[in-house]
């Protein structure tokens, strides 16, 4: 079977047209949502062709907004279109400022090695436990204007969601704990049948992550732990491994590749790597060098 990616993107352009022609391949499908607010791009790869996979850009797209529910509901836009033309052997789910480190025949060998394990990453040190308990045991006001700073919604909405939240720390006030919450990376790769049973609790997430802060990184590690597919997950213990994805959180938040890194990620444990921008022009050609073919 073919396989299906699932891309979220909103700004970095060449990085998402490079990203775009290295999937370019007959063994792939592509789908891309793009933020309702990114017009210019959207006219730009509305018209993008691919020579070798299918490629559907999604109609009617959502504001995203980062720390928001948005992003959950946006991930379901693209596995519900990926499900209404599958089956497919797996979802990838990418950010638009993501890349591959391999080339597609690589990629399509790992996982023809690997059929059936689910590539999820999940966080589970004792902070980040922490940090799941503190972003869905509380009501968080106004998540769509979290980034919105020096603009009249955030100035509202700032001071009524910090009210919120120390009434709900005064009174020690938890929301139900009805998952057994984890935090990763919202980005992986998934079986279909995984997929469809994300997809038929949809309506269970999107009511229990409402009011919840970046459940984006969340409800995907919670839905597979919670799921028999937990017994598939390639690797529980170390997130890269887990999600086949290349984050550095050290560096930055996430870091930015950098030229320099070129080497550090083509020796990568992963198949894909996020961040990348165009103001490390000479990284994109590196890689579009290395990986074609």
């Amino acid at each position: 079977m073919k396989h299906a990616f699932l891309i979220l993107a909103h700004n970095e352009p060449e990085v998402l047209s490079l990203l775009l022609e290295l999937l370019d391949d007959a063994r792939n499908d592509i789908y891309l949502h793009l933020d309702r607010r990114a017009a210019a791009m959207r006219a730009r790869f509305a018209a993008w062709r691919p020579a070798r996979a299918r490629y559907f850009l999604l109609p009617r797209p959502l504001a995203v907004c980062w720390g928001d529910l948005s992003q959950v509901a946006a991930e379901y836009r693209l596995l519900e279109a990926a499900a209404a033309r599958g089956p497919y052997a797996y979802c990838h789910l990418l950010s638009g400022v993501d890349l591959p480190l391999r080339p597609q025949r690589a990629i399509h060998d790992f996982f023809d090695r690997h059929a059936g394990a689910e590539f999820v990453g999940c966080w589970e040190t004792d902070g980040h436990r922490r940090d799941v308990r503190r972003r869905v045991g509380r009501y968080y006001l106004f998540t769509r204007h979290l980034r919105d700073k020096g603009t009249p919604a955030h100035a509202l909405a700032a001071p009524v969601r910090n009210v919120a939240l120390a009434l709900q720390k005064a009174v020690r006030f938890q929301r139900p704990w009805d998952y057994d919450f984890h935090k990763g990376y919202q980005w992986a790769s998934l079986t279909q049948p995984c997929c469809d049973y994300i997809i038929k609790e949809k309506k269970n997430v999107m009511r229990r992550f409402r009011m919840t802060l970046a459940p984006d990184e969340i409800f995907l590690p919670t839905l597979v732990w919670a799921s028999p597919f937990r017994r598939n997950i390639y690797d529980t213990a170390d997130p890269t491994r887990g999600s086949q994805r290349l984050v550095d959180w050290e560096r930055g938040r996430p870091y930015v590749w950098r030229e320099a890194d070129f080497d550090e990620l083509m020796h990568a444990p992963a198949l894909f790597a996020r961040k990348f921008s165009a103001a490390s022009p000479g990284l994109l050609r590196r890689l579009r060098q290395a990986l074609r073919g």
